[in-house]
């Protein structure tokens, strides 16, 4: 681009900042400054007035950059971009002031102050508008198909969702049928729905789908590339019968000899080695359990009158190219044997929640009889046991969210089977949300069961009657119990499947809510890009997030859940990929390849490139810039906002402006949460000490400490960071970073004869307007005390 034309523009707004701020005065000295071809005032620049006067500028060609100094850039800087863009300012060649809500309506009560400040923020978007180069968005082709990874009802669901949406979808399955733990429930609340409604219904319409394919006993071998073009290697295990020819006839497993536990029962059943998995079984055809087979035995292949089965099958591996991959690998119960006190596994009647839906199912190990399993005798009395290894640090550290309406759900089952039964629920708080809390008034009012509130101790089992007895302390009555039932039903937390860690290792994904016990990793979630925001994203653009992977799900959340990562997934399954053009740059003759941007991206967004350099894969960054702040050698700059431009900046201040005593401080503000926050000072009309000059910047890992140490050396008096809350960075790891930088800076200042404490790193929630004014009056105070900065002028 040409040398800069500045045409700087300065809005009085309606009196809302002439009143504090003597605009005209200010138009006269900025008229002067280096670069500026024309300076003007209007009472409503963002008013089609005021557009229109800056519109016809530069269609005159007397500017080809602008400056606007007024409100919040929050309010107005995009459509004040898009407006000048239409006579041809590139949008990236506009720089805003903020003279209204961080000066005008904050020092209102002394304007000469007001005024100063105002010269200062105005000379720094100078200084960065005179580095301002056009940039054009970015566009990398797409290719218009996703992989789903699981296949319970979330997968099934965004799976027809994206079909639906006109994208090729790959569902891959490891279990040899798709349908989940939905698949295996008995009903699902809150309607007492049986599965076979919803789920056949869904599998009916994606076996139906052209855009859909499926591979069950298929797994993840390794993935690359990014997003808009991932390239995924799968490994698919054998069936040994082919599912085109098999017709269900049963035929083989009459002349099986092995047997085997029926994982999909939990065990309470066996079939042959051969087997149909269950009712809502897709692919609909039978499958072979090698590893249970005799050896040298052909029987059921030589059997089939279908000729479907081929004992000499061998893994298949394939490769597909996906522009998205929406992970919705599921949950398993947590492993309640190592709550051993409770006895699961050493006693045959105690189970699980999700082994007792099994057993409540017609389709079940005791076809829905409602049975003891050691003797076939009906259950009369039966206790349920919540949290069972949940919200424990010596367990799982979390809440499933669901096991009580669970335990609600079942005790329904209870009454239905047998209304006389006797029912206790040992508890410690019941969470039922929303309506389930009509399931709890049903269970306490109907059902009558007895809510006992405190877990139990212990559990023992009479040798003779092979009763259950139950110790326990009543928290309310403050009573010690003991209660005899036929059978105990422990509510299992939910956890990661197994192969969880393997599959994020993989896609090189972050796990949370892993919990340890006797050396084993068990447990956890994959974490989202950011809970509340994002909670569909994970932290690798392009990779989403459905169903219960994330946490504790019940069914119809989960489908939402599902409906949600399938929307996000779209803006990677279009013809193109289009990116804003503010992306790193590296400066290869700086780079002494440390590969610590490799390191600190939380997006995982730094791979080497052909020279031996870093090099950013810009369609899985952020932009948030931690690479920026993080460089030794600042050898990475964000586009338009450059270690140069933010240096150049820095230096624009006046570090004198208030006069003799006066501290300055500098304020890198992040603008996701800080900056807001800063604003909502000013639309309140409260004040704080004009002492403090604010940069936003995209995020507060963004600053280089070297920018710190330059802005020190420019004789600022103190320097704040202000980030986002640690847990809630909308980057991840913004705010700690630089809290551990700055810290790490310490001895570098006391080199430099500086006290550590000019310098400070903040966290700011949006609404923190008044903790600002509290940090930034009590930091002024403190550098009143340690003096004038030894490097002032």
């Amino acid at each position: 681009m040409d040398k800069a034309q500045i045409g700087l523009y300065i809005c009085r707004c309606n009196n809302q900042i002439s009143q504090s701020i003597d605009t005209n005065k200010l138009a006269s000295v900025m008229r002067k400054k280096k670069g500026v071809a024309i300076c003007r005032e209007h009472d409503s620049i963002c008013g089609p007035e005021g557009q229109q006067m800056i519109r016809e500028d530069i269609r005159d060609g007397k500017v080809n950059t602008v400056v606007i100094a007024a409100c919040s850039p929050r309010l107005y800087q995009k459509t004040m971009a898009n407006a000048l863009g239409e006579v041809g300012l590139n949008k990236y060649l506009l720089e805003w002031s903020n003279i209204r809500e961080q000066c005008a309506w904050v020092h209102s009560d002394d304007p000469q102050k007001a005024y100063k400040k105002a010269v200062n923020l105005v000379s720094m978007s100078l200084a960065k508008a005179r580095l301002l180069k056009p940039l054009e968005p970015l566009r990398f082709p797409s290719v218009k198909s996703a992989l789903v990874v699981g296949g319970g009802i979330a997968g099934l669901s965004a799976c027809l969702d994206l079909a639906e949406a006109r994208v090729q979808v790959v569902l891959v399955e490891k279990e040899p049928t798709v349908g989940g733990k939905v698949a295996l429930l008995h009903k699902y609340f809150p309607r007492m729905c049986n599965p076979a409604c919803g789920l056949d219904f869904l599998l009916q319409k994606i076996r139906a789908h052209d855009n859909i394919s499926i591979h069950t006993l298929t797994e993840i071998k390794s993935i690359s590339g990014g997003p808009g073009n991932f390239e995924v290697t799968l490994v698919t295990k054998p069936r040994y019968i082919m599912p085109d020819r098999c017709t269900a006839c049963g035929e083989c497993t009459k002349v099986c000899p092995a047997t085997r536990n029926n994982h999909w029962d939990f065990g309470y059943s066996q079939t042959r080695a051969v087997y149909f998995p269950h009712e809502f079984a897709y692919p609909h055809s039978y499958i072979i359990d090698r590893s249970s087979c005799p050896a040298g035995c052909t029987l059921c292949q030589d059997t089939c009158p279908a000729a479907a089965i081929r004992l000499d099958q061998s893994e298949k591996e394939f490769t597909v190219n996906v522009g998205s991959i929406l992970l919705a690998t599921g949950w398993e119960p947590y492993p309640v044997e190592r709550v051993e006190q409770y006895g699961y596994k050493r006693f045959a009647n105690v189970v699980t929640n999700m082994g007792f839906e099994r057993l409540a199912s017609p389709t079940g190990p005791t076809k829905g009889q409602l049975v003891r399993l050691t003797d076939g005798k009906p259950v009369k009395k039966i206790a349920f046991i919540q949290c069972v290894g949940s919200r424990d640090q010596n367990y799982l550290p979390y809440c499933s969210q669901v096991c009580c309406t669970a335990t609600l759900k079942q005790i329904q089952y209870v009454r239905e089977a047998n209304p006389e039964a006797e029912i206790y629920v040992f508890y410690m708080d019941i969470r039922s949300v929303g309506e389930y809390e009509k399931m709890y008034r049903q269970a306490q009012e109907e059902s009558m069961a007895i809510f006992i509130r405190g877990n139990p101790s212990n559990i023992r089992e009479d040798p003779d009657t092979k009763q259950l007895i139950i110790q326990a302390e009543d928290t309310l009555l403050g009573e010690q119990l003991e209660v005899k039932v036929d059978m105990v039903v422990l509510a299992a937390g939910m956890q990661g499947v197994d192969g969880l860690k393997d599959v994020t290792f993989k896609v090189n994904l972050p796990v949370e809510n892993e919990a340890s016990i006797k050396n084993e990793e068990i447990g956890g979630e994959i974490s989202p890009g950011h809970l509340q925001c994002f909670p569909y994203e994970s932290q690798r653009t392009g990779i989403f997030l459905a169903g219960s992977c994330q946490g504790g799900m019940d069914v119809s959340t989960s489908i939402k859940s599902a409906a949600g990562a399938a929307m996000k997934a779209m803006a990677f399954l279009q013809d193109e990929i289009v990116l804003k053009p503010t992306v790193p740059v590296i400066d290869k003759l700086k780079c002494d390849k440390c590969k610590r941007c490799m390191e600190e991206c939380p997006f995982d967004a730094w791979e080497w490139d052909d020279t031996g350099y870093p090099a950013p894969n810009l369609l899985k960054c952020r932009q948030c810039g931690i690479c920026q702040g993080g460089c030794p050698m600042k050898a990475i700059s964000l586009q338009n906002f450059t270690i140069k431009q933010l240096a150049k900046m820095v230096e624009a201040v006046d570090t004198g402006f208030l006069g003799e005593g006066e501290p300055i401080i500098l304020a890198f503000v992040c603008a996701n949460d800080a900056y807001p926050a800063v604003d909502l000072v000013g639309q309140y009309r409260r004040s704080y000490p004009a002492n403090v000059i604010v940069v936003k910047v995209p995020c507060i890992g963004s600053i280089n400490v070297a920018l710190v140490a330059d802005a020190l050396s420019h004789g600022y008096d103190g320097v704040i960071l202000a980030g986002c809350k640690s847990d809630e960075c909308h980057f991840v790891r913004g705010s700690d970073l630089a809290k551990t930088r700055l810290e790490n800076m310490r001895e570098t200042l006391q080199r430099m004869m500086i006290e550590p404490d000019r310098v400070k790193s903040v966290e700011l929630k949006i609404n923190d307007g008044e903790r600002f004014i509290e940090l930034v009056t009590r930091f002024v105070a403190e550098l009143k005390q340690l003096g004038p900065n030894p490097f002032k002028a």
